[in-house]
């Protein structure tokens, strides 16, 4: 199959899947013509000859401006926000104070559909969280044995129908990283993953399947490094491909075989999927790398000529012996036409040099935001189950 074929992507998310006023600029308009009415308000009040007292019209005049300069914070914070793209809506908004606020859950509680060997979902006396046409989202925590990564929160995502009762079916999963600065959210948030997941396994574009993100800071802090072994820290790369997989696999009805888990991620967890599907083959039958670029910047990284070199992906590709190269692999690259392709063009070039299925998708109007990453990410969820054969699995 051409894996440069185009993907037929439902309507609904072929532009923007942002829903409600907070994809808009309509916010910020609003915002600004409330900072002029309360620049004039404070003029007015501050000239004033009726307020006789100085002191009065000194506080009056204070909490105006005060007032009209929270109100400037906010509208530029929310024209800032449609631009990069992270809270399309109020319900992403609500779901970050979620995570932010509230404890991961520690254990996932057994559900009323069991299966030997697999702890389910978390329910309530019983009650079923999926509906036929609606996953489910929730924060769990992952136990770690990484070096210098310790026990973190994941966000997971269960299919339409995964708790019918009697349903024994298991699930394709996709690993979902993160970008830097970045948490768990991320993918929930910005990437309404949940959202995009409902819309494709309705519409038969994709079938159900499972999505793990994990948390990827190695602390409670959100860092600006990339999610990699890094040479006497965190040992990030290990913490997904050994921890997060096994417990997946342990806790959910996972298909736990390589040609059923893909590893995604945006920016620099766009570099961070690369990298993860060429050093662990047997792991990741397919990767997601949405903005990916060849060379890494974190520091203890940078200053390591070995771990530079490892972590470099035209690097890793030219060091893989034609006779290693695992073919069976497929990757997707993503991004939009407002920043050069010149290096996703390289590591598409490269990996078909090997001979490995490889497509790069250049979609206009985009840059390097959630806007993108949100818009592309159907395409690649379409192209990979279709180059993985899932579809063709749920029409057997």
């Amino acid at each position: 199959m051409d894996p440069d074929a185009p993907i037929d992507v439902p309507p609904t998310l072929q532009q923007d899947p942002g829903s409600d006023v907070l994809s808009t600029y309509w916010p910020t308009a609003v915002g600004l013509l409330l900072v002029v009415v309360g620049v004039v308000l404070s003029v007015r009040i501050l000239r004033s000859r009726r307020t006789r007292s100085r002191t009065r019209r000194a506080l009056l005049g204070g909490a105006a401006v005060t007032g009209t300069a929270i109100v400037l914070v906010l509208s530029l914070a929310l024209g800032v926000n449609t631009w990069v793209g992270y809270f399309p809506s109020v319900a992403t908004l609500s779901r970050w104070i979620d995570d932010k606020t509230r404890e991961p859950v520690a254990e996932l509680p057994s559900s009323a559909v069991t299966v030997e060997g697999a702890t389910n979902v978390p329910l309530t006396d019983g009650e079923r969280v999926t509906t036929d046409t609606a996953g489910y989202s929730f924060l769990t925590a992952v136990p770690s044995t990484a070096a210098n990564v310790p026990s973190t929160g994941a966000w997971v995502y269960l299919p339409p129908g995964y708790d019918a009762p009697g349903n024994t079916r298991r699930y394709p999963v996709m690993y979902a990283l993160h970008g830097a600065p970045g948490s768990a959210a991320d993918w929930f948030a910005g990437g309404r993953i949940d959202y995009l997941l409902d819309t494709l396994i309705a519409s038969g574009s994709v079938p159900p399947m499972i999505v793990v993100s994990p948390d990827l800071n190695a602390g409670s802090a959100r860092v600006d490094d990339e999610p990699l072994d890094r040479p006497g820290g965190a040992q990030l790369e290990t913490f997904v491909t050994r921890d997060v997989v096994s417990w997946a696999d342990g806790a959910l009805r996972t298909v736990a075989d390589k040609k059923h888990r893909v590893i995604a991620g945006m920016s620099a967890g766009g570099l961070g999927s690369l990298l993860y599907g060429l050093h662990s083959p047997d792991v990741f039958g397919g990767v997601l790398s949405i903005m990916p670029y060849t060379a890494p910047y974190t520091a203890s990284v940078v200053a390591d000529p070995q771990a530079r070199k490892r972590n470099s992906p035209l690097d890793v590709i030219a060091a893989t012996p034609n006779d290693a190269v695992d073919r069976s692999q497929v990757f997707f690259l993503g991004q939009g036409d407002r920043e050069s392709a010149a290096e996703a063009t390289a590591i598409r070039d490269a990996l078909r040099g090997q001979g490995r299925t490889t497509t790069l998708r250049v979609l206009p109007g985009l840059e390097h935001n959630w806007v993108a990453a949100r818009t592309i990410a159907p395409y690649g969820l379409i192209w990979t189950a279709t180059q993985l054969g899932w579809n063709a699995e749920q029409t057997e």
